[in-house]
């Protein structure tokens, strides 16, 4: 999504709040997944500020900050969201895990982002079992009033059995939660494999199109 927006001349910040693993990605960035956000929106900010909160346990934030005697500063999150966001057109928040993942005792994922005020799209899977996942994590959005703008299946086997071919459309009946793009398990995947698939989509198009 960052490179379909870029490619449309749209000014794209990205962030990483939370992110937690045993080991660092590298000298430059902690995370692989802060490294990949960099990359594709082609930000060179440092990492303390696109990922404020690093762990190096793989684990929940709470857990992760309990076991080795760590705090998570949701004060410092929200001053570097704000800064982040006056500087772009467009900015992608990546959360960590599922939106019930706790950042501290009081606090999960879910109350992250709707304290942050952010919309999320739902990245899924047709494995079996992702019937259940994604519509609990849509019923929870949904109870928090939290705007939910589609779901995006990740990974579609090339040769899908019925039961995968058919999740997402199961997920959309029961939901009333539309299907921004069903991507398949693509080889040698990069940014621009993805947004072929992404730019196809009407809510994709109707973002683009209010920035642009």
């Amino acid at each position: 999504m960052i490179w379909l927006l870029r490619k449309n001349g749209i000014k794209v910040g990205v962030m990483k709040p939370f992110a937690t693993s045993s080991n660092l990605y590298s000298n430059r960035y902690r995370s692989s997944d802060t490294a990949s956000l960099a990359k594709a929106a082609a930000i060179k900010a440092p990492d303390h500020r696109l990922n404020p909160i690093f762990f190096r346990l793989a684990a929940s934030p709470l857990m992760a900050a309990e076991i080795l005697n760590k705090t998570v500063d949701m004060e410092m999150i929200t001053k570097e969201f704000g800064s982040i966001k006056k500087k772009y057109d467009f900015t992608v928040v990546e959360g960590i895990g599922g939106v019930m993942v706790p950042i501290t005792n009081k606090i999960s994922l879910l109350d992250v982002m709707k304290k942050m005020n952010l919309p999320t799209i739902i990245v899924s899977s047709a494995r079996l079992g992702s019937i259940n996942h994604t519509i609990l994590t849509i019923n929870a959005c949904k109870v928090k009033k939290i705007p939910i703008l589609g779901v995006i299946f990740n990974q579609m086997p090339k040769d899908p059995s019925i039961v995968e071919s058919r999740t997402p459309n199961y997920i959309e009946k029961l939901t009333d939660i539309s299907t921004i793009s069903v991507i398949p398990f693509i080889d040698d995947c990069n940014f621009k494999k993805i947004g072929t698939y992404l730019e196809k989509n009407s809510t994709i198009q109707k973002i683009i199109s209010g920035l642009t």
